[in-house]
């Protein structure tokens, strides 16, 4: 067992899907052929008129900077990453309540009433797709073909805001539900806090799509990481020799590696490997829901007179 663990260890250290190192790689290597070159001038003999620039790398009030903006920077984006997960958390239990509820509490005595509710399913299933889709800002809707009827899918076309359109065909089921005397009021209003709720993990998740982190944090970061690889590697002894030119490659493997990392979950809701599997969740809502319409609740007759 403890083989097993440190093989799989020594695998993930490796691994590259997923890695940052492809993404940084270039600019690790741009900043290793330019300590080559310092190191080959020292070599030469010639003398470089920047050299003062490496005592920066030593100074204590630039290295604590560089430190705070680093934690700053992943802190901010794992927050939002964190947050987009418990959105979507929010999302996945008020659909499962929500298709419990309807299930167990509206009765449907008819082929019609059963259709109507099997349409409240489907468009329970097509909410968290339209979500995923509205969030990834992508016009393709040929996951909800087999959801939606033909004139709702053009009438969702329409719509800027497709996952809130659908909320409304919910509700407006609900109001009718009330209307015909199938559903009381306590219910109802359970049923409209659940949808209120979609309507809160939806807004969450737009709050982190339009609000990216301050380009002025970014930019500054990224100038301070570029003037501390530039000077590196001319405050190392010249005594090094080529091993510099290792040294400034692992020491920008570090700062860029966190950088990166940072920008890479800081919106959580696209296709990289480090975003949220979102695909994998509105499968399993879809999986939920069905399992939910399937189930037959029991028939409840009023006692007899005696």
């Amino acid at each position: 067992m403890a083989r097993d663990r440190t093989q799989h260890w020594f695998r993930l250290a490796v691994q590259m899907r997923g890695s940052v190192l492809p993404r940084i790689a270039p600019r690790i290597a741009l900043f290793m052929a330019y300590s080559a070159l310092i190191v080959l001038s020292r070599q030469m003999g010639w003398k470089i008129p920047i050299s003062v620039l490496g005592e920066l790398t030593s100074n204590v009030a630039y290295n604590l900077v560089l430190g705070l903006l680093l934690v700053f920077r992943t802190n901010s984006s794992y927050d939002r990453y964190w947050e987009g997960r418990k959105a979507w958390g929010q999302i996945v239990i008020a659909l499962r309540n929500f298709a419990r509820t309807i299930q167990v509490s509206i009765p449907a005595k008819n082929e019609s009433e059963w259709q109507a509710k099997k349409r409240i399913f489907q468009l329970l299933i097509a909410f968290p797709i339209a979500v995923k889709l509205h969030l990834r800002q992508d016009p393709n809707h040929r996951e909800l073909a087999d959801l939606l009827s033909p004139s709702e899918h053009l009438e969702l076309e329409q719509v800027p805001n497709r996952p809130m359109y659908i909320t409304l065909w919910v509700q407006a089921y609900l109001q009718e539900q009330v209307h015909h005397q199938r559903l009381d009021s306590n219910r109802a209003w359970e049923l409209d806090d659940l949808i209120n709720q979609l309507v809160q993990g939806l807004a969450a998740c737009e709050r982190i799509i339009h609000t990216p982190v301050p380009i002025a944090y970014v930019i500054y970061l990224k100038q301070i990481i570029l003037v501390y690889c530039l000077a590196l590697p001319l405050g190392l002894k010249p005594e090094l020799g080529w091993a510099v030119v290792l040294i400034v490659g692992m020491v920008a493997f570090i700062l860029m590696g966190v950088e990166e990392l940072a920008r890479e979950i800081e919106n959580p809701f696209g296709l990289d490997v480090n975003d949220l599997p979102l695909d994998d969740i509105c499968m399993m809502i879809r999986r939920s829901i069905n399992m939910i319409g399937q189930f037959q609740p029991p028939a409840f007759f009023p006692p007899h007179d005696r």
